[in-house]
């Protein structure tokens, strides 16, 4: 009896200590801001948006760069992070915890009506959709980048 009574204990430690890892391991807006990503809150508001802005421009022009775009919806969390090697975008999909959930080697991206999307990919999908803004916040984007 002892003896199950200390590996039901030792278990739910174990189990306790797993879970806690896990919610302590997981990405935060926090974190995000602090590493610089753009941001899409739980209202679909879209902060840092010139690092995007700045990706976009730096494929256009053929310069190497890398951004990472964080969605927190629905409680859920999604990592978008994309390099540009000077000839195509990789991009990769994550969730909150780090956990890749698919990847894709697409051409470029592009700006389009305030949609952000990498084309050209390879893959299920030709077009992956990355944030959706209005022109409005877009063309202040770019006002505050020439600041």
């Amino acid at each position: 009896m002892r003896k199950m009574t200390f590996m039901f204990i030792a278990g739910s430690l174990l189990f306790t200590g797993c879970s806690n890892t896990e919610q302590a391991d997981a990405y935060t807006m926090e974190v995000a801001t602090d590493n610089g990503d753009t941001l899409v809150d739980e209202e679909g508001e879209v902060s840092n948006l010139e690092q995007l802005l700045r990706f976009v421009d730096g494929v256009e022009e053929k310069k190497e760069s890398d951004v990472t775009v964080s969605n927190f919806f629905n409680n859920q969390v999604s990592i978008n992070e994309m390099s540009f090697d000077g000839n195509e975008v990789h991009y990769v999909l994550k969730t909150g915890t780090g956990e890749e959930k698919s990847q894709a080697v697409c051409e470029g991206i592009e700006e389009k009506s305030g949609f952000i999307s990498l084309q050209g990919c390879d893959g299920e999908e030709n077009a992956i959709g990355i944030v959706q803004v209005s022109e409005y916040q877009i063309n202040k984007a770019r006002a505050l980048m020439k600041d």
